[in-house]
């Protein structure tokens, strides 16, 4: 394959701004600065649909570190204020059905309803979708969407630093998985219920959108989650905004702030296709010195397969049949577990159940061997009460290596 493409460049710069605060100045400044520096010009925006699509997985406050922090936005919109957009629109199907009301749930908790008053935007209540292409996809040739980014011309990934439980990392090729429409989201973990296949997808879905449209990607990385991401985590400070045309190379960057380089299989992907180089050494970066951002003792999940993990060789002398195994998987703690349903409803392959336990109370309950181990159970809990089980034997091979 080419390593040319329409829209990014491989050598395409990441421009970082150090950020220790949601200043609305301070972030104004950066995002505006970032803009200057990219080449992004006032003309890039002119009589454009501009779609910027956040990161908003649960109905939660900013305060969590789970969802794009509204400061961002607001600064965002402040520098897009000064340009003559056509329309700004603010747009993105989080986790659960995609509804109005539930957008409006979104909107409201996670404080994007307040970061947009006094600025040129609107929230996006159209729920209607449709399909978009994929001619380079090696997993996915297209791609339901939701609508507003199918009529954009320039789309902003305005994404957040996190760990993931099934990603390892959230950034900005993660991030664009919430231009699928709600509950469809499922279908493509059930999907593409192997890892390698599904980190392939969302290389093939980032390209795909970066090709149909203009696109910024810009990172929340001023305070990320660190631990059981997406939801589950623990705030942790990083200090930065990141900006870039590649979102590859924003993620190749941010996975060695947070030290957890060639860990990202969906990253690693993309080095293979070309998009970006596969070390954070080799992609240009402009600003800040990125090197004084990374944290050597940044939490990953636990389900997280590194270098220091058994499960990381295990697979090269045992399969796949026994790496499944042993690999970590969701369990419901029963004693907090309020048998809402949120688990069962998000389950892509319809493995868990709602019962009442011998006390007449309603638990949720995972059927183990039909679970593909997307998570997406512990990401979407609301009360998070389902935590990553780890098989005990890995304990005694890692002994054994040391």
């Amino acid at each position: 394959m080419s390593h040319s493409h329409p829209s990014f460049s491989p050598s395409a710069p990441v421009f970082i701004s150090p950020c220790d605060t949601y200043s609305a100045e301070i972030l104004t400044d950066a995002i505006r600065r970032s803009f200057d520096s990219l080449g992004i010009k006032r003309e890039d925006f002119t009589n454009k649909k501009v779609v910027i699509k956040p990161n908003l997985v649960m109905k939660k406050g900013c305060e969590g570190a789970a969802t794009t922090h509204p400061a961002v936005l607001s600064a965002l919109l402040s520098v897009l204020d000064e340009y003559d957009c056509q329309s700004v629109v603010i747009a993105e199907s989080g986790g659960g059905p995609y509804t109005e009301n539930a957008l409006h749930g979104f909107y409201s908790v996670c404080g994007i309803e307040d970061a947009i008053r006094g600025h040129k935007a609107v929230l996006n209540y159209d729920v209607s979708s449709g399909t978009l292409y994929a001619p380079d996809g090696l997993a996915c040739k297209q791609f339901e969407s939701i609508r507003p980014i199918m009529d954009a011309d320039v789309i902003i990934n305005l994404c957040k630093l996190k760990s993931h439980s099934l990603t390892r990392m959230s950034a900005a090729i993660k991030n664009t998985f919430g231009t699928i429409p709600g509950l469809t989201k499922f279908e493509y973990h059930a999907r593409f219920s192997d890892y390698t296949e599904f980190n392939r997808m969302l290389v093939d879905l980032s390209e795909m959108l970066h090709r149909h449209a203009f696109m910024i990607d810009l990172c929340d990385a001023v305070i990320g989650m660190e631990g059981n991401g997406p939801t589950g985590g623990i705030p942790r400070r990083i200090g930065a905004i990141l900006v870039s045309r590649n979102p590859f190379n924003l993620d190749t960057v941010a996975s060695a702030i947070l030290s957890c380089e060639h860990e990202v299989p969906m990253v690693a992907e993309a080095a293979s296709r070309g998009y970006c180089p596969k070390d954070s050494a080799d992609v240009p970066v402009l600003g800040y010195d990125w090197q004084s951002l990374i944290i050597r003792d940044f939490a990953a999940p636990d389900s997280a397969v590194t270098s220091k993990n058994p499960l990381y060789w295990l697979p090269k002398i045992a399969g796949g049949a026994v790496y499944r195994w042993f690999s970590p998987r969701p369990m419901i703690r029963t004693k907090t577990c309020i048998g809402c349903g949120e688990c069962e409803r998000s389950c892509p392959v319809h493995t868990i159940r709602i019962k009442r336990d011998k006390n007449g109370k309603k638990k949720a309950y995972i059927i183990p061997n039909d679970c593909i181990r997307c998570f997406c159970c512990q990401e979407l809990c609301p009360i998070h009460s389902i935590d990553i089980k780890k098989n005990p034997v890995l304990y005694l091979l890692s002994r054994m290596r040391k």
